[in-house]
């Protein structure tokens, strides 16, 4: 390194760098297959050459890689860029908030980074405070936005994902998996980036019907699964057997919360369909993998663009997903969602973002 890392620096990435880019242990499937041909060899080969010499570096929330949520879906774009184009990286998995400020500033003073990437409102204080130290370093933040010269930010449209499974929701009570009128959001702390969630799904449950009720509770963390399942547990006690979480790590609760109580729940972030594939009956998606191979992309094709870039369900940027689920709903209800899917990506639906928006947009409905 052009510069020696602080040792707080040195002892996470000992920890946390198993298994990433600088591993020459492994070989890559392409270079073992045998069965790629030539002319897609020298393809892959020509791309993997556009980003060899650049390190990215990355530092996750306080869930930490491994949170089977929103940081192991970063680190696939990372990977893809890895693969794809050649890079190499370096990951450090914090488990503070405050390690972000910390870790962050290490990186940029290396040296060593093409791009030193973070993630979630988490990061914004820490960012703000050292993105101005380094003019000359790139950044970016996925899932907000920090407004520097030198900052890239990738944000998905969260609401409009969260509208599906709202009006899934919804319709799973109007095709008799639930007998109550009731249905629960948890999140993993009350800030208005997990309002964007919770106001497009009250809004798609009450697009289908106006007189359900939804009660929510915030865990106060992202990785406490213990109150998270003793939240849910209480939310079905009380007649919300179908919930939808924006808890990350700490969503797993609600999934055991589910399973032993015979009750219905929602994943975000990717598809968790498969962790209790009876209880879960679908998955909000953002695409945040896209998001971090594009930021990859900008720095090795010399595009790099400060600013804030939106993925939205016309774009693929956001979706639902049932697939692994074996919750299913009728035939004509998931033609229902896919009407609903594309009247979102046309903006014929308009999807609120906050609890004032959310007002405004069930007064209005029909």
């Amino acid at each position: 390194m052009k510069k020696t890392l602080a040792l707080s620096l040195s002892l996470m990435l000992v920890a946390g760098l198993s298994g990433c880019a600088g591993s020459k242990t492994a070989p890559t499937e392409a270079s073992t297959s045998a069965s790629v041909s030539n002319d897609s060899a020298a393809s892959t080969t020509a791309a993997a050459e556009s980003g060899k010499g650049v390190r990215i570096g990355l530092v996750s929330s306080s869930s930490g890689f491994g949170d089977n949520a929103f940081n192991d879906l970063l680190l696939r774009g990372v990977d893809k860029a890895k693969e794809n184009l050649g890079i190499e990286y370096d990951k450090i998995s914090i488990k503070a908030v405050g390690d972000i400020e910390l870790s962050l500033r290490d990186m940029a003073s290396a040296g060593d980074y093409a791009l030193v990437m973070c993630n979630t409102y988490e990061a914004i204080a820490a960012l703000k405070k050292v993105a101005p130290e380094y003019p000359e370093q790139k950044f970016a933040i996925v899932d907000t936005s920090v407004e520097e010269p030198n900052v890239a930010s990738y944000m998905t449209k969260d609401q409009e994902a969260s509208f599906l499974v709202g009006a899934m929701a919804a319709l799973m009570k109007e095709d008799g998996l639930s007998k109550t009128d009731k249905l629960g959001f948890i999140g993993g702390v009350d800030a208005p980036n997990i309002r964007v969630f919770y106001s497009g799904y009250c809004a798609g449950a009450k697009y289908i019907n106006k007189n359900l009720e939804i009660v929510d509770n915030y865990v106060g963390s992202f990785t406490d699964v213990t109150t998270a399942k003793e939240i849910a547990s209480a939310m079905n006690s009380q007649g919300a057997d179908i919930i939808f979480h924006a808890a990350g790590m700490a969503g797993n609760g609600l999934f055991q919360a589910a399973k032993n109580n015979n009750t219905y729940a929602f994943g975000v972030n990717q598809n968790q369909n498969d962790v209790e594939p009876n209880n879960i009956a679908g998955s909000m998606i953002k695409n945040v993998d896209v998001a971090s191979y594009e930021a990859i992309k900008s720095v090795v094709e010399g595009n790099f663009k400060a600013g804030t870039q939106l993925l939205s369900m016309a774009d693929g940027g956001v979706d639902m997903t049932t697939e692994g689920s074996n919750v299913k709903i009728s035939e004509d209800k998931m033609a229902k969602l896919d009407e609903i899917r594309e009247k979102i990506a046309s903006g014929e639906i308009v999807v609120p973002t906050t609890v004032e928006e959310l007002d405004k947009f069930v007064k209005e409905l029909p």
